[in-house]
């Protein structure tokens, strides 16, 4: 019977789309994004720049090659199946694009697990960075009518003081993400519009 389960699994996951391909399915229509895959939209703040794909691009591999200088298979096989589906800052006047990062990417789990132990796993991998201290502890969130669990950590990079709000959900043996960087706690608001439109289809 193990077996008989253990092959399912596989074929199940041998037919889900990878990460690149959920990523791919993705697109702006104005300030609305639509990922088909997942069947979810979002409503990007207002005035806010986007990174390019290249951008995009370039911190997946940075964040696979970080992953390969580590002896962790758990970690590798984790940013072997992450894509960023976008990142935004705010418009640039004043020095606002500096004050916060809005980051959203995908990772195609490779076995199924729920968003409780998806949220914890990624708390002690954030924790472990140096400089970082947990902010508040995992708390439960709802946008669509969808579980979410979320963290934030405060940290100091190049001198300035920052907080991180980590938020994810499971769709789809997928773990749907956001990461908010605010160095502005002004921009904090702004953001939490932003996630409160987010919608689910299927």
């Amino acid at each position: 019977m193990t077996a008989v389960l253990l092959l399912s699994s596989a074929v199940v996951q041998a037919q889900l789309p990878s990460a690149e391909a959920i990523a791919a399915s993705g697109s702006f229509d104005g300030k609305l994004y639509t990922n088909s895959q997942l069947g979810f939209t979002i409503l990007a703040p207002g005035g806010w720049n986007f990174y390019t794909t290249d951008q995009n691009k370039a911190v997946v591999a940075k964040n696979r090659e970080t992953a390969v200088k580590t002896a962790d298979t758990t970690l590798q096989s984790s940013a072997a199946n992450t894509q960023v589906l976008f990142q935004a800052t705010p418009p640039s006047l004043a020095g606002q694009e500096k004050s916060a990062l809005f980051s959203s990417g995908i990772e195609r789990l490779v076995k199924p697990t729920t968003v409780d132990v998806y949220i914890e796993a990624n708390k002690k991998l954030v924790l472990s960075s140096p400089n970082l201290t947990l902010a508040k502890d995992i708390y439960r969130l709802t946008f669509g009518g969808v579980k979410f669990a979320a963290f934030e950590v405060e940290g100091v990079r190049t001198g300035v003081k920052y907080r991180q709000r980590y938020i994810a959900t499971i769709r789809k043996n997928v773990a749907l993400f956001f990461v908010v960087t605010l160095y502005d706690p002004k921009q904090d608001a702004i953001v939490d519009f932003s996630l409160q439109t987010i919608k689910f289809s299927k």
